[in-house]
């Protein structure tokens, strides 16, 4: 299976977000058993071996019932029809199961010779279709597992060999269109699925595919044409939010808002001025901040964080390694931590703009005595309308100041 039984993840409570939501295929696949022949395939949505089953049973047009399995809490069909595995994909003929997905297909070109032919005619053919589609799910598909289900730092060797393995696989692409040619064949519904999967590997492995395997990228897109890959294959985005949502609950978060979210964050901060907030939304010393930000007029990027310990962003555990916690603002790649010595550097880098201090520095002292006051004595009067010098009204969280409205502030959110 591609999810071990021994993480025990508890599918039953996926969001409903993550569940895939239902395709024509789908819709024309739901036939009874009579008019199908019997044929019933068990499957989980989001396997690339089950997608497999689908393509090929879609490239022969042939009518099946699709049961979507709970992986975690297998069905008593599932487990009577393949008790060696007990895994998806299951394919019941007449009642009679079929199993292991590259076996499936190649039952399915069997079973039904005279429509579509997924495997080539000749021996040798066949002998190479099926080393090659033997190549993928040990080499790709496993490494590719692996990019996912591992932390960085033990990423290495599995992101080599998956690389590795692509562009062996294009070596054996070549210039065709498919691996078989002209025709779409057994290599292909093999590898296809991983189209559904690139942008985990991509993302949690930090690679571009297209940049390592210019024609297996494109090889897939082709594929992607295909009526029978286009309607078997889910989203990726659906895909990506499900395999972040099984990290965080298998406790490999380095933060699942990854990569990605690194390339926009550097992109926004060379559009503001090198500015950056980490913050979690609730805090009060991260209003205080982003008061102060709106106040002086700054553009910057906000980023959330998470307020877990073991959630929080490898970012954030850098910029402030003694406390790891949240306000800090980076400026140009310096952190600057604790919201009220934020909210002074503010005033002080930005002097021209609204001063947040008083001009002289007996008033200044007092507003940071009443500010320290606020922290230490009176926490919960930061929602009260208090009416101290303007360095403390910053302090302080108005829901309703204008400058939280209409300030102008870009916040980026991540």
């Amino acid at each position: 299976n591609w999810i071990p039984a021994s993480y025990n993840i508890d599918y039953t409570s996926v969001p409903p977000r993550y569940k895939l939501p239902k395709t024509r295929r789908e819709h024309r696949a739901r036939t009874s058993m009579a008019e199908t022949k019997e044929l019933v395939l068990l499957n989980f949505w989001v396997s690339p071996y089950g997608m497999r089953c689908r393509i090929a049973l879609a490239e022969k047009r042939v009518e099946y019932e699709h049961k979507e399995e709970n992986v975690m809490e297998k069905s008593p069909l599932l487990l009577q029809s393949n008790p060696v595995h007990k895994k998806i994909p299951v394919l019941l003929h007449g009642g009679k199961p079929v199993c292991e997905s590259l076996v499936i297909v190649q039952y399915v070109d069997e079973a039904w010779p005279d429509r579509a032919p997924l495997l080539p005619a000749d021996a040798y053919g066949r002998a190479q279709a099926r080393f090659w589609a033997d190549f993928v799910d040990k080499k790709i598909f496993e490494c590719g597992t692996k990019l996912w289900r591992l932390k960085k730092e033990a990423q290495g060797e599995a992101k080599k060999e998956f690389i590795e393995g692509l562009k062996l696989l294009e070596a054996e692409l070549g210039e065709k269109k498919y691996f078989g040619g002209d025709a779409f064949g057994f290599v292909d519904i093999a590898l296809v699925p991983l189209m559904a999967w690139f942008r985990i590997y991509e993302s949690f492995g930090s690679f571009s595919a297209e940049t390592e395997s210019p024609k297996l990228v494109a090889w897939g897109k082709r594929c992607m044409e295909r009526e029978s890959v286009a309607m078997s294959l889910p989203d990726p985005d659906k895909v990506y939010e499900l395999v972040c949502f099984i990290r965080k609950m298998l406790g490999l978060v380095e933060r699942t808002r990854d990569r990605e979210r690194e390339h926009r964050v550097r992109s926004a901060m060379a559009e503001t001025k090198g500015l950056m907030l980490l913050n979690f939304w609730p805090s009060p010393n991260g209003m205080r901040c982003r008061v102060a930000l709106a106040e002086k007029g700054l553009e910057y990027v906000y980023r959330e964080e998470e307020s877990i310990m073991e959630c929080k962003s490898r970012l954030l555990a850098k910029s402030d390694p003694v406390r790891m916690r949240v306000p800090v603002l980076l400026h140009d790649g310096k952190p600057v931590s604790e919201s009220l010595i934020i909210v002074q550097y503010l005033d002080e880098v930005w002097p021209d703009r609204t001063p947040l201090l008083p001009a002289d520095p007996y008033g200044r002292a007092k507003a940071r005595f009443w500010a320290d006051f606020i922290d230490k004595e009176v926490r919960w009067l930061l929602l009260s309308p208090l009416r101290l010098p303007v360095f403390v009204s910053v302090v302080q969280y108005h829901p309703q100041d204008a400058c939280l409205r209409t300030c102008g502030c870009q916040f980026s959110l991540h």
